[in-house]
């Protein structure tokens, strides 16, 4: 297939600089018609007002990108591109689907009498691509790898104290606080028993590395081998952000992941399919606790009414988030929509708030006065993501509606971070990527890593202990008592949680359904048509 014209290219990488990369790229007709005379190569059409086009694989193998120096040890590497590619290589020891509940995958039960001690089972049918068996040790030997200090993984185990194989099925895991949907962290991928330290540690995973490392091969031991529907993968090597940018619009890779609304966006024309992954990265408002206007309870409370959520995903983040007022995603069975209703944007109950909490214009300046003083909210933002610098934009535009004065910092990452820890602030706008069982201690816990604000509430840590530790006969109500004392004491104010994009071409993969933790889930129901005519491609699965 002959390049594309590069002109699209340089609007793609004008509006990555401009917005951050997180703008849509949008073709005007005269781009249109340019493309459309491109020797037949794409089939122009419109889609909600974005451009859509019929793209054919370059050649008649299946491709991902991935980064050779960079290791491809599920538990090493820090390249976004391996961790993909592993996800073919490393299954999961249970998987989760799209709304965040865990299913049997290597661990095939699990059972607790008390949410303290947990026994599992682990199918030991299956084999690593060495020939090996899977047991409970392999099993274990990867909990102790994620548990280990650097570990991406290793704060979702703060609470284990002792993790063990019994025999070769069974493996027990204790707890010094109860969790009954422990079962949900244990999405981490398996790797066999020694191999920590290899570049390509032997998985259970449908593909398996070539010896020179160039290509993924399909293991004939997978038990859904024969469904898979490329037997080769292969591996590309493309760093440069333009680079990625030209090899995708070419099609010699042949898909990509992105996260629009972050600070390593890529500028991916509209000339894909995009498909949006709903993912527990909660974008919040975090306090300052010695903050003179935010050390009261009353002015946190206000502020979860003065959030426009609504406008907030749909302009700043362009559909590439969900509004939320708890801090549990609203694809979970756990998020109670009644209580989350009642916490909604609404300025008159931003202004009823506040008045109930003592802020009134005294003076008559149009400026809000507290206990008959001026104050300046000073609200920091991290200037590196163009979504955040909007969303905070937008709600500097609120406080400033009621009349209070805010200082909105935009900061540099490395700046809003020192800024953070010294406490430099009212306010923040923050991410934070949450386990599947929706535990916050990292924002509020005395201590906690990134609880910046001070945060310090030992009944607040006592109804999140309840909700963590209560069993499906009592989670609705421990869930209503926790969110209640949340909505009353707003130690965080809960925006959205961001969606990841995984895009392809239109005409040569279709039946994608990924999750946050698994870009290939159900690889079994895909179909690759890696054909090089032009036949035009109907089906329309952008959501």
């Amino acid at each position: 297939m002959k390049k594309k014209t590069l002109k699209i290219l340089s609007l793609t990488l004008a509006l990555l600089l401009c917005l951050g990369g997180c703008g849509v790229f949008t073709l005007t007709e005269e781009e249109q018609a340019e493309i459309a005379e491109d020797e037949a190569e794409v089939i122009v059409g419109s889609s909600g007002g974005q451009a859509l086009v019929t793209t054919y694989a370059a050649d008649d193998v299946f491709s991902l990108n991935s980064v050779s120096d960079a290791s491809f040890n599920p538990y090493e590497t820090t390249s976004a591109w391996n961790q993909v590619v592993a996800m073919l290589v490393y299954e999961t020891l249970v998987s989760t689907d799209e709304n965040f509940n865990a299913s049997p995958n290597l661990i095939t039960a699990w059972s607790t009498e008390d949410g303290l001690t947990w026994t599992f089972t682990v199918d030991t049918t299956r084999k690593f691509h060495d020939g090996g068996e899977m047991t409970a040790y392999d099993a274990v030997y990867s909990i102790n790898q994620a548990m280990a200090y650097g570990s991406r993984y290793a704060n979702r185990f703060a609470h284990v104290t002792g993790v063990g194989a019994s025999d070769s099925q069974t493996f027990t895991v204790t707890l010094n606080e109860a969790n009954y949907r422990f079962y949900e962290l244990l999405n981490i991928p398996c790797i066999e028993y020694g191999s920590a330290y290899d570049e390509l540690p032997p998985g259970t995973g449908p593909y398996m590395f070539s010896e020179d490392g160039s290509r993924l091969e399909l293991f004939a031991d997978y038990p859904l081998a024969d469904e898979m529907p490329v037997d080769t993968i292969y591996l590309k090597e493309y760093t440069a952000a333009e680079d990625i940018l030209q090899a995708f619009e070419d099609s010699y890779i042949d898909l990509v992941i992105n996260n629009p609304t972050g600070m390593a966006s890529l500028g991916y024309s509209s000339t894909n399919i995009t498909k949006y992954v709903d993912t527990s990265n909660m974008h919040y408002l975090g306090y300052n606790m010695s903050s003179e206007v935010f050390s009261q309870i009353g002015f946190r409370v206000a502020m979860t009414y003065a959030v426009d959520r609504a406008t907030i995903v749909s302009d700043c983040m362009q559909g590439a988030a969900v509004a939320a007022t708890l801090p549990v995603h609203p694809n979970s069975s756990l998020y109670q929509t009644d209580v989350a209703d009642d916490l909604a944007f609404s300025e008159d109950g931003f202004r009823t708030a506040l008045e109930n909490a003592g802020a009134s214009d005294v003076d008559a300046d149009g400026a809000l006065e507290i206990n008959g003083q001026d104050v300046t909210i000073n609200f920091i933002v991290c200037s590196d993501s163009a979504a955040k610098v909007s969303a905070a934009r937008l709600i500097a535009e609120q406080l400033r509606s009621v009349g209070f004065t805010v200082n909105l910092r935009e900061l540099n990452y490395e700046d809003f971070v020192s800024n953070l820890r010294a406490g430099n602030f009212d306010l923040y706008y923050g991410e934070v990527k949450l386990c599947n069982d929706w535990d916050i201690s990292v924002l509020v816990d005395s201590g906690a890593s990134i609880n910046y604000g001070g945060v310090s509430d030992s009944y607040l840590a006592g109804y999140l202990t309840g909700f963590l530790g209560a069993d499906e006969d009592t989670i609705d109500e421990a869930a209503s008592a926790y969110y209640q004392y949340l909505a009353q004491t707003a130690p965080i104010t809960v925006v959205c949680f961001e969606k990841s994009e995984v895009l392809y071409h239109r005409g040569v993969i279709s039946g994608l359904n990924p999750t946050q933790d698994n870009v290939f889930y159900n690889l079994q129901d895909w179909t690759i048509d890696l054909r090089t005519d032009d036949t035009e491609e109907t089906v329309e699965e952008q959501k």
